[in-house]
C-alpha cells in the first residue's frame, strides 16, 4: 500500500519537531541571566538552543533517503513575518551551530600588553546572547509542529481511503514511549 509506504517520512519529521521542542523548553527554562552563576550553567543552556536550533533546522535541509523535508514556501506561505524568522533562524544554524561563521552570539578580543621582556596576550571570548531568538524559534517551532501534526493527519487519512478503513496509531512500542 502506498501510503502507508510513505508514512515513515511524516514520522521522521515529527520527530524532528518533538525534539525540537523538548530542546527549546528546557532551553527556555535555563535561559534566565540570574541562573547563568557559572561557565557550565551558560554553556548547557546553550546547547539546548542549539539543539532545538538544529532539530528545526533539520526539517527544511536536504534529507538522505526515505527522508522529507518541509519547503519553507509550503509551510510559510505567503506571511513575510514568519517567513523572515525562518530564514533568520535558518541563517543563525549555517553560521552559528554548523560551519563557525561570523555570528551575533560569538566574538573573541585580543588585546596586547608589551614590555622590554614579554609581550602579553590577553585573549577573551565572549558570548552574548539575543534572547529574541529564543523566541522566534519557540514559535517557529510551533508552528510548523502544527504543519506537520496536520500532514501526519492527511497522511493517515489517506491511507484511510487507500484500506478502506479506519487507522489508529500509537507511538512508542506498544503505546509506551
Amino acid at each position: 500500500m502506498s501510503a502507508l509506504k510513505n508514512f515513515s517520512r511524516c514520522v521522521y519529521l515529527m520527530q524532528q519537531v518533538h525534539e525540537a521542542r523538548y530542546y527549546i523548553g528546557r532551553a527556555e527554562e535555563l535561559g534566565h541571566p540570574h541562573l547563568w552563576q557559572s561557565y557550565e550553567a551558560i554553556l548547557e543552556f546553550l546547547a539546548h538552543f542549539r539543539s532545538a536550533l538544529n532539530s528545526y533546522a533539520k526539517c527544511f535541509v536536504s534529507a538522505g533517503p526515505g527522508r522529507r523535508r518541509l519547503e519553507s514556501s509550503s509551510i510559510f506561505g505567503t506571511d513575510a513575518d514568519f517567513l523572515k524568522k525562518h530564514e533568520r533562524i535558518m541563517d543563525l544554524r549555517h553560521k552559528y551551530v554548523s560551519h563557525g561563521d561570523a555570528n551575533e552570539f560569538e566574538s573573541v578580543n585580543i588585546s596586547e600588553e608589551e614590555s622590554a621582556g614579554e609581550l602579553l596576550l590577553h585573549l577573551q571570548y565572549n558570548i552574548s546572547f539575543p534572547f529574541d531568538r529564543l523566541y522566534e524559534l519557540r514559535d517557529l517551532i510551533r508552528f510548523v509542529e502544527v504543519c506537520v501534526v496536520d500532514r501526519q493527519q492527511a497522511h493517515i487519512e489517506g491511507i484511510e481511503r487507500e484500506i478502506g478503513k479506519p487507522v489508529r496509531v500509537l507511538e512508542g512500542r506498544g503505546g509506551n514511549a
